[in-house]
């Protein structure tokens, strides 16, 4: 007797309305190895992804089933997605033409019925029919429910994963199906052949356990006639099985990428990763993969210092987890790591490896509805971005198999920890109903770990050591130098001469050491790179301009070339002063464009620029290493004053050392006097980074509670409590205090009846839920006070939330606007023409709003000069003329990146304003369509008129779109209509010619 066996598995559908599954491929994999292990006599045909088309499918089908002979026995296995109407999906069907491009049962059935083979075992992961789920795709749904009897004959077996009305689920995570998780686990449980019956129904009772654990209901459904037996064999994990599933019984890997190889890691990967990093695997790597198990699906808390590879294991993580059939996604603080790390990895992962890689932050290009049907294997997302999805669409994180948490100690941080605490706890309270992602926290260095990670449920892997040794130390005004070496010997000496230090201007300044300092750095180094830390926008761009002056270095020629030449704001003429004498500086004034061009700069060793001077911002794991760090300053400045802590100064003293360039980094404090000197050693060199601890605030309650309320269905009130006991900084009050959840019933019943009045809450048989405007709070980005704030000036019609204009002024509002900065000078009459301004150009009933719940007057203008500022950006003007007319006096400066940072910040916090506007039924007819290019016009500071400019195949910047628009040029077809000469014209030689290339090849 033969065996015949056909494995059908799709993860991957050309359809961008059909969402991808994760364990459809792996299910085919798996089977066909356990089979091919245990039958000598079975020949294989497997079926993924592209390979799996309808024409193909059914060629595969008729071969198998109509091709055969009366002593054959043929195993068929299918696993991806059903439709209501009885039929299968295969790689390349089209939602609007499904029966088409389907496979259909009735087609199947015939095949079934005509076939001569003795036997048919028919295995179906999909759905048959029923809702929205992993394994099912709408459609027209038939009355004619499947007749199993049709598969009848001698020895015909069908296991179907569901009835013919319900739906089919994949294991969290996409490891397999739950049948075929089943069916494989039923098959490797026997020691000998097994009657197919027995089998069935061990399957049936699987699944149903299975999904019972994870709150799902899933009943498998079996056809099955035979005459004198059906029995399988007996089947083993063999070579094949291992190849697919390696054990952890493995020899230690070492330095050698090749060793990576018993981890299931192909040769193409390792390569890859050789080309990177041709030292191989550091300690800290080998001992994640040894010790603590990171490629067999362990979860980690990885603290180590900057440079030390921590980030590399996140990698080696998710790429064995998308190996294995399981998407990963990179969650970061910032808008610009989010882009750098995307852009490294569609080189390395995408163009080399033919892996998806998506961004999700926010921005009009992303790849939201991509990540949402699962269409990546990689993803990176900023903290705020992935707990709106997480929280808000269905079946996000059940699709997702490794975490990778980045940057961990914001947990902490004042303004942005409790996004990172509420993803942490999400996926805390996921693990009740089965999902179980595996999850990477990577933190700098930090004191004590506070019990995060047995908060978290994972082991902490934990390093001081750095691959390249760094000295930390302070310089004062005399030249002397204090420090730590990397052995941990203290030292001091004259880093200066005296005399080298001389007043410059008319009061003593920190320029005074800094140009002879990277003066002497230079000379004693001809590939130093120095970078230097300022708080301010300003001081760092002037430290960048008086370096540049004075140390003589040669222009940065290439860098200029590369800049954008047109809507340039006055950084951006400041950026180019800097780059002739061989400096640059990083701040938020310059546009994503410039900072891009900046970084590459300075990342080049033995390029054109040496000194970068930066804002603190870089410290959080932009890439943008050097031989040495000055930090000028110990405090933040702004709206928080506020020393530096221990971890802050170290992670930006921790960017000096180049892996591969240095043999070793040197981080230098700047002092006025040798007491400072001594002061600041011991605060920031001696001293012990601060523990981690939670960013809740008892003020913030309400916040909290709405916010954990969106993440659960419905909950008994008296477990409300519990929620906040199952966050982070709720796990250490209780800790601390046995009694805190029993103590906040009171406060947390008061804020019930509250949320019960305002609407937000419901109640009903003991449990409450929020309710759709609730959740709209909830899911927001907005503080419980100014949820309340909206919801009440949007019920008595002082907020419109029928146009534009009016969702902008409700934004302008809220406590969170209210908190970005805003350059005014609060003496003097200057900044009081704004209220008039507004109420004039916006309308009187927008000045009345924008009186309302402000602190003082200055709150007042100060939402007015932002009103303004975003009409004038949305409409287009220029940004030096947004600059000209918003400036107050040469010391208090609407610059570029204060102007952005106000679109920014109104941007993402429109949204949560017009669901809250939605939920209320106060947007008229402001359609979703209308909403959207408002936020687009409000990312790129353009017209609607220009809007069509975003449709070219080149990404073009905001000049550039502007000056094509004042052109008349404003959709692909009237600029296909350009020559290269007109397009050159506006655009420069080289942009120019880019165009005219991608419309050519459009056209």
């Amino acid at each position: 007797m033969s065996y015949r066996g056909l494995f059908i598995g799709i993860n991957r559908f050309q359809d961008p309305q059909i969402s991808d599954l994760g364990g459809a491929v792996r299910d085919a994999q798996t089977l066909a190895a356990l089979f091919e292990d245990s039958v000598d006599t079975l020949a294989v045909t497997e079926l993924h992804d592209e390979h799996a088309t309808h024409d193909a499918i059914m060629t595969a089908l008729e071969n198998h089933l109509a091709n055969v002979t009366e002593d054959d026995t043929v195993i068929l296995s299918f696993s991806g997605h059903g439709t209501p109407g009885h039929r299968l999906v295969a790689h390349d069907t089209r939602v609007n033409d499904q029966p088409g491009t389907t496979i259909d049962m009735q087609v199947l059935s015939d095949l079934f019925r005509a076939s001569r083979a003795r036997r048919i075992l028919f295995l179906l992961d999909c759905c048959f029919s029923g809702g929205a789920s992993a394994k099912v795709i709408a459609g027209p749904a038939t009355r004619q429910m499947l007749n199993f009897e049709q598969f009848a004959g001698e020895g015909r077996v069908l296991i179907a994963a569901s009835d013919p009305s319900s739906p089919a689920y994949e294991h969290p995570g996409g490891g397999h199906g739950f049948l075929t998780q089943a069916f494989i686990d039923a098959l490797l449980s026997g020691t000998g052949p097994r009657d197919v019956f027995e089998v069935v129904a061990d399957v049936q009772a699987r699944v149903r356990e299975a999904s019972a654990r994870h709150h799902l209901t899933q009943e498998p459904t079996a056809s099955a006639f035979s005459q004198g037996g059906f029995t399988l064999p007996s089947f083993v994990k063999g070579a094949r099985y291992h190849l697919l599933h390696p054990t952890r019984d493995r020899a230690p890997v070492t330095a050698d990428f090749a060793d990576l190889a018993s981890h299931g890691l192909p040769v193409s990967v390792t390569d890859a990763w050789r080309a990177r990093f041709p030292t191989g695997l550091n300690a800290l790597q080998q001992r994640a993969v040894n010790e603590y198990g990171v490629l067999d699906g362990q979860s980690l808390l990885v603290i180590a210092p900057t440079s030390s590879g921590k980030t590399f294991i996140g990698e080696l993580a998710a790429v064995r987890g998308v190996l294995a059939g399981r998407k990963a996604v990179f969650l970061v603080p910032y808008r610009a790591l989010a882009n750098e790390k995307y852009e490294d990895f569609k080189a390395v992962y995408g163009a080399q490896l033919g892996l998806r890689v998506a961004l999700c932050t926010g921005d009009h290009q992303d790849d939201v509805s991509d990540f949402v049907r699962g269409k990546y294997d990689l993803a990176f997302l900023t903290y705020e971005m992935f707990l709106q999805l997480a929280v808000g669409t269905e079946g996000t994180l059940e699709r997702i198999g490794t975490i990778v948490l980045d940057e961990a100690q914001f947990v902490a941080d004042p303004s942005r920890g409790i996004v990172v605490e509420l993803l942490l706890t999400h996926l805390r309270s996921a693990r009740e109903r089965g999902v179980t992602p595996q999850l990477l926290a990577l933190s700098a260095v930090i004191g004590d770990v506070n019990a995060f990670d047995e908060w978290l449920g994972v082991r902490t892997l934990l390093t001081t050591e750095r691959p390249v040794p760094l000295e930390l130390g302070v310089l004062d005004r005399t030249g002397m130098y204090e420090y730590v070496s990397p052995d941990g010997t203290r030292g001091t000496t004259n880093l200066l001469e005296p005399h080298q230090v001389r007043q410059r201007r008319e009061k003593a300044s920190s320029q005074d050491v800094i140009v002879p300092l990277v003066r002497q750095l230079l000379m004693d180094d001809p590939t130093e790179q120095v970078l230097i830390f300022r708080n301010t926008k300003g001081s760092a761009t002037g430290a960048a301009k008086y370096l540049a002056a004075e140390l003589g270095l040669p222009p940065a020629t290439a860098t200029l070339q590369a800049l954008p030449r047109h809507d340039l704001s006055g950084t951006s003429h400041d950026l180019r002063a800097a780059l002739g004498g061989g400096a640059a500086f990083h701040t938020a004034n310059l546009t994503r464009d410039e900072r891009v061009i900046v970084e590459r700069a300075f990342r080049d060793a033995g390029g054109e620029v040496r000194v970068l001077t930066a804002t603190t911002t870089v410290a959080a794991g932009v890439n943008t290493p050097a031989r040495t760090v000055i930090v000028v300053e110990h405090e933040f400045v702004g709206g928080e004053k506020r020393p530096f802590t221990v971890a802050e100064m170290r992670n930006m003293m921790g960017r000096a050392g180049r892996l591969g360039f240095n043999e070793s980094g040197r981080a230098i404090i700047l002092a006025d006097t040798p007491w400072e000197r001594t002061r600041l050693l011991q605060q920031y060199v001696l001293a012990e980074p601060e523990g981690l601890r939670s960013s809740f605030q008892g003020a913030d309650l309400g916040t909290w509670l709405l916010r954990l309320l969106a993440q659960v269905k419905r909950v008994p009130a008296t477990e409300l409590p519990g929620l906040l006991v199952n966050t982070y900084g709720g796990f250490l009050l209780a800790r601390q205090q046995p009694d805190w959840a029993a103590g906040a019933h009171a406060a947390v019943a008061s804020l019930v009846e509250e949320m019960l009045r305002l609407d937000l809450l419901e109640e009903e048989d003991g449990l409450v839920r929020l309710t759709l405007l609730g959740r709209a709070c909830g899911a927001s980005s907005l503080s419980f006070a100014s949820s309340k704030r909206l919801i009440r000036m949007f019920k008595q019609g002082e907020l419109r939330g029928d146009t534009t204009l009016g969702l902008l002024t409700a934004t302008q509002v809220t406590s969170e606007l209210d908190n970005i900065y805003t350059p005014m000078q609060k003496r003097g009459t200057f900044e009081t023409k704004w209220g008039a301004l507004a109420a004039r150009n916006l309308g009187a009933d927008v000045g009345r709003a924008l009186q309302r719940h402000a602190e003082d007057t200055w709150a007042f203008h100060a939402r007015c000069k932002r009103s303004l500022v975003l009409r004038d950006w949305m409409n287009g003007v220029a940004m030096a003329d947004l600059e000209s007319t918003y400036k107050t006096n040469a010391f208090i400066v609407m610059d570029a990146g204060s102007i952005r940072g106000i679109a920014d910040a109104t941007r993402f916090h429109l949204r949560s304003v017009h669901a809250l506007a939605s939920a209320l039924l106060v947007t008229g007819d402001l359609d979703a369509e209308a909403f959207d290019r408002e936020l687009t016009r409000l990312e790129f500071g353009l017209p609607e008129e220009a809007l069509g400019l975003l449709e070219l195949p080149l990404r073009l910047d905001r000049g550039e779109m502007l000056a094509l628009h004042a052109r008349a040029g404003s959709t692909l077809e009237q600029l296909r209509g350009w020559s290269l000469t007109d397009l050159q014209s506006v655009l420069g030689e080289v942009r120019g010619l880019q165009l005219h290339a991608v419309l050519q090849n459009a056209a």
